[in-house]
């Protein structure tokens, strides 16, 4: 028997038991996972939480993975969107002392970056979430539609209005 490659290969070898491949999905998703969240949250205890609730809800939701329901990728960023968007609600409700939001290091040699995040963190969500998993997840539009349960034309009007909004706010005054 070969050893499955593709997400969707493995993502059947979890449904099926097999943890190795759990194992397996979770190297090959995490650093790409966890930056999407941080760039979420802006805090790395919150993008923490919600990482690691994600391949919870993965492993739980083993059983109902179904290789038509779309490519496994789309899947799991809906999942992280949506443990996302959980938090987010629930600390709405019950505000958290957290103490300070984190604010990346500034060096001279990375403004344009720390720049481009505090351009991040002003848009909508709903853009932001589009912006972020196109340009840098790399998934396609149908990818992105199925992630935030919405259509492709909607995916793709969102990363576009997420770029222009970009374009103004990092525009020199």
């Amino acid at each position: 028997m070969s050893r499955p490659d593709t997400d969707e290969e493995l993502m059947d070898a979890v449904r099926d038991g097999n943890e190795a491949a759990y194992v397996t999905l979770f190297e090959r998703h995490r650093a790409s996972l966890y930056g999407y969240a941080l760039r979420m949250t802006r805090r790395p205890e919150l993008a923490d939480d919600a990482f690691q609730e994600t391949f919870l809800r993965v492993h739980r939701a083993r059983a109902t993975w179904t290789a038509t329901s779309g490519s496994f990728r789309s899947w799991l960023f809906r999942i992280c969107t949506n443990t996302l968007r959980d938090r987010a609600r629930s600390s709405a409700r019950r505000p958290e002392v957290l103490g300070d939001a984190w604010e990346p290091f500034v060096h001279p040699n990375h403004t344009d970056r720390i720049a481009l995040e505090q351009a991040l963190a002003l848009l909508p969500e709903n853009l932001r979430d589009a912006f972020l998993l196109t340009a840098v997840e790399g998934l396609d539009h149908n990818e992105v539609a199925a992630a935030l349960d919405i259509s492709p034309d909607n995916a793709r009007a969102r990363a576009s209005r997420a770029r222009t909004k970009l374009r103004e706010l990092l525009e020199p005054s």
